[in-house]
This record gives C-alpha cells, structure tokens and sequence, in this order.
C-alpha cells in the first residue's frame, strides 16, 4: 500500500485504523479478557449461562460501537483535515458487526487453547486481503480508500464461516440470561477496557498528534517505523495469548511462585525471540525501509530505530497487564496506563515542537519507560520478581535453543525447559 497510495492518502489510511484499533481494543478488554477468564474458571454447568452473558454484552457493546462511529464520522475528519476519513468510518461501522461472530469464535478457542484454528482463521482473512492488495499492486491498478475498507468487510465475512468450523462442537448457550453473569462479567470488564484504552492512547498518540500538528503526509512517513515496530511485537502478542489462560490456573495451584515463574520464562521468551529482529533491523533500517516501503520512506530510518527502543519494554509491560488480569486485579494497571498516557500526549506536544517527527518517537519512548518502572516495583512487592533475573533468563532460552537443535539433528529426546 506504501508503494500503491500518495503519502496523503496512506495517512489518512493509518489514521482510519488506528482509531479503528481503539475500539477493537474496547472489545478485547470489555468481553475477551472477562469472558476468557470466567470460561477458565468456571464449573462445566456454568459454561453455557457465561457463553450467553458474553455474547449478549457482545453484541451490545458492537451495537454502541457503530452508532459512535456514525456519530464522530465526520467530526474525526474534520478534526484531522482528512474528508476520505468519514467514508472509511461508516463502512468499518459495518464491519464492526461482522465482527461479532469472528472475534466471538476466536475467544472460545483462546479459552481452549486451541490456538491452530485462530490460526487459520487469521491467516485466511488478512492473507486475502494481503492477496487482494498484491493483485492490484501487480496489474497496476490503485484502489481507493473505501475500496479497500469494503474488502475490509468481504474477508471478514469468509473468515467468520472459517472460525466457525473450530468452535461448533463449542457453542453451548443457556436459554436464560442471568443477571449475576452480566454483572460480574461488567464489572471486570470496565477495568481491563480502561486499561486497553489507556494502552492504545500510549500507543498512538504520536500518529494523532502528528496529523493534528504536522499533516496526514507526516503520519505517513512516521507510519513504517511504527508499522516495523508492530512486527517485531508479534512474538509478544502471540505469547501473551498463550499465557493469559494460564495465570488464573497458576495463582490458584501453586500462589505467587507459579505467577514469578510464568511472569519470568514468559517475559524472557518474547524477548529471547525479539532480540535478534531488533538488532538487525536496527543495523539495517534504511536498507528495511527502502525494501519494503521504497525509497520514499528512507528518511524515516532514525524514527525506526527510536521506536526498536521500546519494542524490548513493551513485553515487560504486557505481561504485567496479563498477570494483573489473571489474578483478577485490572484496576491496578488501569491506573497506571491512565497516568502515562496523560503524560505521553504532554510530552508528545512538546517534543513534536521540539524535535520534529522523531520527537513523537522520543516522547513514546519516555512514556513507556515510566510505566515499565512502576510495573516493576509493584511486580517484586507481590510476587518478588527481580528484573535481573528475567534478563538472565534469556541466556537460557538460547542455550535451550541450541540444545533442541542438536538434539533433532542427534534424533534424541531434548530436555523440556
């Protein structure tokens, strides 16, 4: 797309999903991590009177979701000087629908553990859409904004029939809808979407207030350190999802000494697993740059290697939030993520002033670190997690690594970490 669109239209494109982001994150704190950690903790009686309270709420909070997309359509666009934004808003208020079912399907699997038809089901929505998107790229033929959110909308569709092939054997409702459900499921929920909330401010305030300061061609020159940076994140999302169900199980079985060690081998994985993406992209960021996004883009190689920085925090960051969700106290990270993110668009109008683009990087950069800081103090006054230790752990996994290679290639059995 970097290479099909003019940078104006690739900036209001960036702008489209991050805020279309934001409210997938409403949906993942307000009904995935309830929903998720009710099912794992729930009687096998119980499933299916939860399984309802969680899809009603879910089809509810899609509902508001579209009307307040409708509603700040045009307000958005003319906030950011961008008219093709209103358009992308009132599709993806469809969209938004369609989601439902998927996203529904695809937290049945996580409260499971079967991560192989998330899997596929993801693999097949965004590889159409990549697939789509590369056709046009090699006929020559350049799409318009609301072209691409209609396909947005089409793969959705053919991805939910794919999600449902993993879970109808899954799908067990309860006739009643009980009060008792919704209101427990509320009241955990509220915290843990304040927290995602709070998370998606901290993590595209610099794109917003580029295209507030700057222009919408501003964003999308920020846009590939950013987009570069999610990728290198990949190994930490994918993680997080397969511990998340693990830390309720945890807590309860072994107490603060399951939660150390998961909090620890977890955290030292991601970042065993990150390490050598950030070297080498970071040594090589023009080169990533000009590959990927053309020689266009080049200029935002110093912003890519400022936004590496806090790639190596974020793991640190997340699984606290995955640990505060699990043992059920969200209101604790909440309150964090609220403090930082105020500051990040402080010091965002700052250093946008002062450093130019890179200054957006540099005020993120900050933030993170100061959350980073109070994760950590409160981490080793619950559960004595040491810091040092879990750099130390990395080492660990590499040796483990290279034990399992040997032992493949040896054809013996190696041993577990």
């Amino acid at each position: 797309m970097a290479r099909m669109l003019p940078s104006s239209e690739l900036g209001v494109w960036v702008l489209f999903t991050s805020v279309a982001a934001i409210f997938e994150m409403i949906r993942n704190g307000f009904i995935r991590n309830p929903f998720i950690t009710h099912l794992v903790a729930a009687d096998p009686a119980e499933k299916p009177s939860i399984m309802t309270a969680s899809f009603v709420m879910h089809i509810a909070l899609a509902l508001f979701i579209s009307l307040v997309l409708i509603g700040l359509a045009f307000p958005l666009a003319d906030f950011w000087n961008s008219p093709g934004l209103s358009g992308l808003f009132l599709v993806y208020a469809l969209n938004n629908l369609l989601f439902i079912p998927y996203h529904h399907f695809e937290y049945i699997q996580v409260a499971h553990t079967n991560f192989k038809g998330i899997f596929v089901a993801n693999l097949f929505r965004l590889g159409l859409f990549a697939f789509y998107i590369a056709i046009l790229f090699f006929i020559d033929v350049t799409p318009s904004l609301i072209h691409l959110a209609w396909a947005q909308s089409v793969v959705t569709i053919l991805g939910c029939f794919v999600g449902y092939g993993f879970v109808r054997d899954k799908l067990s409702f309860s006739r009643v809808l009980r009060r008792r459900d919704v209101l427990e499921l509320f009241h955990y929920g509220k915290f843990t979407v304040g927290t995602n909330i709070s998370s998606m401010f901290v993590k595209n305030t610099d794109s917003w207030m580029i295209g507030r300061l700057i222009s919408s061609a501003g964003v999308a020159l920020y846009n590939p350190a950013i987009r570069l940076s999610n990728l290198v994140e990949v190994p930490t999302l994918a993680i997080a999802n397969v511990f998340f169900p693990q830390v309720t199980r945890r807590m309860k079985e072994q107490g603060p000494a399951g939660v150390r060690e998961i909090y620890t081998k977890s955290v030292s994985l991601i970042l065993a697993l990150t390490l050598p993406m950030v070297v080498v992209i970071y040594i090589f960021a023009e080169l990533v740059i000009l590959l990927i996004f053309g020689k266009a883009y080049v200029g935002s190689a110093d912003i890519l290697r400022v936004t590496l920085f806090y790639t190596l925090i974020i793991p640190f960051n997340r699984q606290f939030g995955t640990v505060m969700d699990g043992i059920k106290k969200p209101k604790l990270n909440f309150y964090f993520l609220v403090l930082v993110a105020v500051q990040n668009i402080i010091l965002n109008f700052f250093f946008l002033r002062a450093f130019g683009l890179i200054g957006s990087a540099y005020a993120t950069l900050v933030s993170y670190c100061t959350v980073f800081i109070l994760n950590q103090v409160v981490l080793y006054r619950m559960f004595r997690i040491n810091t040092w230790k879990v750099v130390l752990h990395i080492a660990e996994w590499y040796q483990f690594g290279w034990n399992l290679v040997r032992a493949r290639l040896r054809g013996t059995s190696p041993v577990s970490k």
